[in-house]
């Protein structure tokens, strides 16, 4: 039998670690747009990296979440112990997109689908493409960014919920397994 009010105040603190992760998505997002904007390879690195450290804070949060289930002496099946878990993913995504929403509506007006087709205008990254052997895949890459050019920002911001959603839900998944198995110590937090 689970703690009912335990219950409530496990889904408060995933509401919170959703927060974290969308502030931290935002981030990322944010290091990925001035990187293409600037077309600065520090930045990029540094968005690069950011998924990295998120997905650590991803499985940090699912154990901090064990530990919270322990304190408040709620026991779930695995199946519920994946819809609370996937639940933080949906929190961070509704952020997140909030901010994208922000974000292209807003601040953009265009500017990063401009620095993009600038980016992919260039006759150095088309030979470097061709002398691959994927200068059908440049091509489909220069349509893309401008269909997406196009785009509202309320259909950029779904492609990008959409995106957010399923990356959720596969690594929701590990995140379970993680918080099933995670056996906290008494004195942890």
């Amino acid at each position: 039998m689970t703690n009912a009010n335990g219950l409530a105040v496990l889904r408060q603190f995933l509401m919170e670690y959703g927060s974290i992760l969308g502030l931290s998505w935002t981030a990322v997002f944010g290091l990925y747009v001035a990187g293409i904007r600037t077309q600065d390879g520090t930045v990029l690195l540094a968005a690069f990296l950011g998924l990295f450290i998120i997905l650590g804070l991803t499985f940090m949060l699912g154990m901090r979440a064990k530990v919270r289930s322990v304190q408040l002496q709620v026991r779930l099946s695995p199946f519920f112990s994946f819809v609370n878990i996937f639940s933080m993913f949906m929190y961070a995504s509704l952020l997140c997109g909030a901010m994208e929403y922000a974000y292209f509506q807003f601040l953009d007006k265009g500017a990063l689908s401009g620095a993009l087709q600038t980016m992919f205008a260039d006759a150095e990254l088309r030979m470097a493409y061709q002398q691959m052997g994927m200068l059908e895949t440049y091509k489909q890459l220069r349509e893309i960014i401008t269909e997406v050019g196009t785009l509202s920002a309320l259909d950029k911001v779904l492609l990008l919920f959409n995106q957010n959603f399923f990356v959720g839900l596969i690594v929701a998944i590990p995140v379970t397994i993680t918080y099933w198995f995670y056996k906290p110590k008494a004195t942890t937090l």
